[in-house]
């Protein structure tokens, strides 16, 4: 295995950025072992074709974030640095979003500045959260993500583990995680679809039994960073919604419908 170098970068956004928020989404469902969240920091374990690294980011002063990478190569390929961007949900435009978002109805009286989308590292990893999340609580749901990265995520070192990938999850009977048959049986399905087509898009995914629209647009949210998704139908959203007076035509929410999905989130 190749010595991690440690990278300094430091990377620009246009405010504003509420970093406190994307922190709480993240210290909700931070896996041990994986990722760790402190009052001001985020930082997590990945791979990238193959390669296991880590980061960490610090919010600085004049709209940047410092972001210390751990990283076998001496350079940091252009991809690799668009995925950290994508995760961190760096290159939105949130005074556009907002001056969308708050003239709508739903936001007159309760809207939170400068949300962000909190990336997963992969469509993958997303639709194992997904998945495990479906019809349970938030907790329930990391519970079942700790326990599946305990027995089949890769260590980087004593303490680290890297995300389980698909040819770990296709090749368990997934006994370790305490949920119905069917629901091991998706995941096992899932797998098996990446692992002959990599690039198999969420939609794609829909053939499988067990993955329906609310898993894909989750997906598409979390792992591919798509800033104009709908969960219209996520519980969570229903009962934000619930009592509300007004719900004016949720088309003028977009392009930024899943920044409103945040706003309601976070209610």
């Amino acid at each position: 295995m190749a010595t991690p170098q440690r990278h300094i970068l430091h990377l620009r956004y246009q405010p504003p950025f509420n970093w406190q928020a994307m922190l709480r989404f993240w210290q909700l469902r931070a896996l041990t072992g994986m990722e760790w969240v402190t009052d001001n920091s985020y930082g997590r374990t990945f791979s990238y074709h193959g390669i296991n690294g880590s980061f960490r980011v610090i919010p600085l002063a004049e709209q940047q974030l410092r972001v210390e990478l751990d990283w076998p190569d001496a350079t940091v390929a252009p991809e690799l640095l668009a995925k950290l961007r994508r995760v961190l949900d760096l290159d939105a435009d949130s005074q556009a979003i907002d001056a969308r978002l708050q003239a709508h109805p739903l936001f007159a009286k309760h809207y939170i500045a400068g949300l962000r989308i909190p990336g997963a590292w992969s469509a993958w990893e997303a639709g194992v959260r997904a998945i495990l999340g479906q019809q349970v609580s938030v907790q329930a749901a990391r519970t079942q993500c700790q326990r599946l990265l305990d027995a089949l995520g890769q260590p980087i070192d004593e303490q680290r583990k890297v995300f389980p990938t698909p040819s770990q999850v296709a090749n368990s009977n997934l006994a370790m995680i305490k949920v119905p048959q069917a629901r091991r049986d998706t995941l096992r399905a899932l797998a098996n679809l990446l692992i002959a087509q990599p690039e198999a898009t969420p939609e794609q995914w829909l053939k499988l039994k067990g993955i329906g629209p609310w898993t894909v647009l989750y997906v598409k949210l979390r792992g591919l960073s798509e800033p104009d998704i709908w969960l219209g139908t996520d519980l969570g959203i229903k009962k934000a919604l619930a009592g509300q007076s007004s719900q004016a035509d949720l088309a003028q929410l977009a392009p930024w419908r899943s920044y409103a999905t945040f706003q309601l989130w976070n209610r």
